[in-house]
């Protein structure tokens, strides 16, 4: 069984696993090994009949020349088995000219396989009155699916949508990079531009679109502190052009990972009657967190681990999904920690095992059975949900960190523009961790089309490789309010993980903006 859960072995495997339909001779391979599996692999391949043209065109062609092997000028004599019926022969030059013409007919199928056109799909019977050209200028209209995972960072002129002071009670203090004094704003000024252009150009956010799009609905982002910083980004672009009211939740605090005050907050937009919340969940299911690394030091009795309780759901945001029409679910640096995790209520492994006899199972694995867990948990609970309109999940994927040294040492994260396209390669973690979203996205949504057709749509906001780009746009130092007012210093905390505001995470919400309008395209 592979790491996939498919049973294919051999060479076989990469014909099964999808790449059937990209090389004939792999389907016919697979075809004729298994013909137990031919009725599936059939209908894989109805989009492809010229594989199956060619299968026909082969089979006749050998019962041909096995027929004309057996008697080159009568298959009459082979059918009815009459090996003593004597031959009439033929003329020398009509006996050529069967010759010849048997020579030929193989090489004439050889030139049909080659070079004839794909046979067109067979016509099916419709009761549309569209005309034809009609639906095909109706079809072109169809926005078209974009991948904005890859590009590069291009400079603009623009300025952002808000500042530090514009919304500065919204903004966590550690990423108000402006307030506290960090005198570049060059980060500022670049736009994502997605490669292939055409038609997937990324454009600026618009506070009134989105807000109508979501018009009556509730957009809740759920998981650790990038969660919670993506949130008040939106909140900040939405509140650039309509006014915003906190209703739940308070700005006091430090902002931090123990800022209660800021945990589970909810503004409302009157204007459109439009909530945007963010519940605290960092592993997404249910756990009991580690204590403050301050704590543990003082031996107050803390935990010093994380504890993962994978197949529970964290009520704190599940028990909320009923309301909720767009979900937007962030996670990952906590799995980083140290941790023991435990399934029926008991331990299946742990990640730098505070506990000694325990299985070292590393973190990848269970991160994307979080990720799947929490899906799932959307998709059930929208199923059976009383109300008919659809939701939206959004798994925004990993966000790499760039410590470049030790966190505290002065030029941490000390950049003041983008990497250059193939100047930063992702790291093998980063990569792995997005990789692991953007896969339980896939099986996600096919599980949402079997379980909740109609009620639910999941989508992978894709910014690990944007992301990994942009090492100039954390706080770093400035993290804490003009860190260098008293002098130049050697060490300094730095914050090379969470983003500035405004800053490079302002375009993850103009990508789930494009999101979001395909989701309410899709479901008119």
């Amino acid at each position: 069984m592979h790491g996939d859960g498919l049973p294919w072995r051999g060479t076989d495997d990469i014909c099964a696993r999808g790449y059937l339909g990209r090389d004939t001779h792999c389907g016919l391979r697979l075809f004729n090994r298994h013909p137990q599996i031919s009725p599936d692999f059939e209908a894989i391949m109805q989009g492809y009949p010229s594989l199956f043209t060619v299968r026909t065109v082969l089979q006749r062609h050998s019962m041909d020349t096995l027929n004309s092997q057996a008697s080159p000028l009568s298959t009459s004599s082979f059918a009815m088995g009459a090996a003593s019926t004597p031959r009439h022969h033929l003329p020398l030059p009509k006996r050529i000219f069967a010759y010849a013409l048997y020579a030929l007919l193989p090489l004439a199928a050889l030139h049909y396989l080659l070079l004839s056109p794909p046979p067109p799909p067979l016509a099916t019977t419709s009761t549309s009155t569209t005309p034809p050209v009609a639906a095909v200028a109706v079809a072109r209209k169809a926005a078209p699916r974009c991948d904005y995972s890859e590009g590069e960072w291009v400079r603009s002129a623009s300025a952002p949508r808000y500042n530090g002071t514009s919304c500065g009670s919204t903004i966590k203090g550690g990423q108000n990079c402006m307030a506290h004094g960090r005198p570049d704003t060059g980060y500022l000024h670049w736009r994502w531009r997605p490669r292939g252009g055409g038609g997937c150009a990324l454009p600026p956010f618009a506070p009134g679109e989105f807000l109508e799009l979501v018009r009556g609905r509730h957009v809740a982002f759920v998981g650790d502190s990038l969660a919670r910083n993506q949130c008040e980004s939106l909140v900040c672009l939405l509140a650039s052009g309509f006014p915003a009211e906190l209703v739940r939740g308070g700005n006091g605090g430090d902002g931090g990972d123990g800022d209660e005050a800021r945990k589970f907050r909810r503004w409302v937009f009157p204007s459109h009657n439009a909530t945007v919340s963010v519940f605290w969940s960092p592993f997404l299911v249910n756990g009991t967190e580690k204590s403050s690394s301050s704590a543990a030091a003082a031996g107050a009795g803390g935990l010093d681990h994380n504890r993962l309780y994978l197949d529970q759901p964290d009520e704190r945001w599940a028990g909320e999904l009923d309301g909720i029409d767009v979900v937007v679910l962030s996670a990952g640096h906590w799995f980083l920690h140290p941790a023991m995790y435990y399934e029926r209520g008991e331990v299946i492994g742990c990640h730098h095992c505070p506990e000694p006899n325990r299985t070292e199972t590393g973190f990848f694995g269970v991160f994307r059975l979080a990720v799947k867990n929490a899906l799932r948990e959307v998709i059930t609970r929208a199923a059976r949900s009383p109300s008919q309109q659809q939701k939206l999940a959004v798994v925004t994927t990993f966000s790499p960190a760039h410590f470049e040294g030790e966190w505290d040492a002065r030029d941490a994260c000390a950049r003041s523009e983008p990497y250059a396209p193939g100047e930063k390669e992702v790291g093998y973690m980063d990569r792995e961790m997005g990789r692991a979203e953007a896969e339980e996205v896939a099986a996600a949504a096919a599980d949402a089309r079997v379980r909740a057709p109609g009620r639910v749509e999941v989508e992978a906001l894709e910014v690990t490789a944007m992301a990994a780009l942009r090492g100039d746009g954390h706080p770093g130092p400035y993290m804490n309010a003009f860190p260098f007012a008293g002098g130049e210093r050697a060490r300094v905390p730095n914050d090379c993980v969470h983003w500035c505001l405004p800053g490079p995470i302002d375009t993850w919400n103009e990508i789930l903006l494009q999101l979001v309008k395909r989701w309410r395209d899709s479901s008119k």
